[in-house]
């Protein structure tokens, strides 16, 4: 579970954010944040595999609270709001820091009826305005 969970981690981050491979250090610190909202969301292993295939479609709400659990640990996401300056920080050097701030602009101020659900539609954001730079 723990092996499939990391993959479905890093394959998100790959797809969302990055256009090179991750280095060592952040692939261990997703490794470990994804762990810990494993454990503290209760995920199933049938929806990493969903995660891992990036189907994102009819998610559950465990699902995404997985991934704003895993924005939280990591930095993206504090009290449900995106983070800029770390964003900037964090994933600019990899894809560049004006496409990442043409990701945050677009994303940065979505709200939803809860948590779980705010993160996941930023994740959503984030993808669709990748894919339109």
């Amino acid at each position: 579970m723990k092996t499939f969970i990391s993959l479905a981690v890093i394959c998100l981050f790959v797809t969302v954010f990055a256009k090179h491979e991750l280095t060592e250090e952040q692939r261990a610190e997703m490794k470990a944040n994804v762990e810990l909202c494993a454990k503290e969301e209760n995920i199933s292993e049938a929806e990493v595999t969903k995660f891992m295939k990036e189907d994102y479609a009819n998610p559950t709400e465990d699902f995404k609270c997985l991934t704003t659990c895993f924005f939280e640990k990591e930095g993206t996401l504090k009290d449900g709001v995106v983070q800029e300056e770390f964003v900037i920080k964090k994933w600019g050097p990899t894809i560049g820091e004006d496409n990442i701030k043409k990701i945050y602009e677009k994303c940065h101020g979505i709200k939803a009826e809860n948590r779980c659900e705010t993160g996941f539609k930023i994740l959503e954001c984030c993808k669709q305005a990748k894919e339109a730079l």
